[in-house]
């Protein structure tokens, strides 16, 4: 029996036979390089990675697809090398909704996000009128608008970021930081290396260093969501 990482790879797999390299590198902005090493294990395929492939790929798929061992196919287990040679199997799985909700746009008046997102009566702080219905386990999930083009080719101008305060982010997630100076960015975390926190973008070289007591909040970034995704509160 399959572990999780290998079934993740085999429909990674499948993807880019039926897609082409370029074509789920390019979808799921992950770089080729990183997607081949990744396939050869070079690389692991965790959770978070897994959860912000399938989001970038299908927005308004469930997540977990990834997750689940393509049928088998003339009797044999499904990717068994002993067996007849088959055809890539599309995934397809019913859909769930559970998770499905709406997350609210919050603004970015003035250059920045408040210092406090959510009220004591969790509303958020700055909510506009516009929304997307996401699948989010995180209550207190919100989207910010994408500006400039440092994340590039990862958020780009007029694309939302996914932000979900209550996981806590990793070395290499993207990050939406608050700084104590009021301005907001949507970075890269790249270190946490004697008392310091290093941030980085996608198509920059530069790098920015700060200490923990200039950081007002710094929250995990899921992943994109594409403007065609929002809708307006009537």
């Amino acid at each position: 029996m399959k572990d999780l990482p290998d079934i993740r790879r085999q429909n990674l797999q499948t993807l880019v036979d039926e897609h082409t390299l370029a074509e789920v590198s390019r979808r799921t902005k992950k770089p080729a390089s990183q997607i081949n090493d990744m396939l050869a294990s070079r690389k692991s395929f965790g959770e978070k990675i897994a959860r912000a492939m399938e989001a970038s790929w299908d927005p308004d798929r469930p997540p977990g697809w990834l997750d689940k061992e393509i049928e088998a196919t003339n009797g044999e287990a499904a990717g068994d090398p002993q067996g007849a040679p088959h055809h890539p199997v599309l995934l397809k799985y019913p859909i769930n909704t559970k998770n499905f909700r709406c997350v609210f746009v919050v603004g970015r008046a003035q250059g920045g996000l408040p210092e406090r997102i959510w009220t004591d009566g969790d509303y958020p702080v700055g909510a506009t009128d516009e929304y997307a219905e996401i699948a989010t386990a995180d209550p207190h999930a919100f989207l910010s608008p994408v500006v400039g083009t440092s994340m590039a080719p990862r958020f780009n101008p007029g694309e939302f970021a996914l932000v979900e305060p209550s996981t806590d982010p990793e070395i290499e997630d993207d990050v939406l930081v608050r700084l104590a100076t009021g301005e907001t960015m949507l970075k890269r975390l790249l270190s946490r290396r004697d008392g310091l926190i290093r941030l980085g973008s996608y198509s920059e070289h530069a790098t920015y260093t700060y200490r923990p007591e200039e950081i007002t909040w710094m929250y995990y970034v899921a992943h994109q969501v594409p403007a065609r995704k929002i809708k307006i509160r009537m």
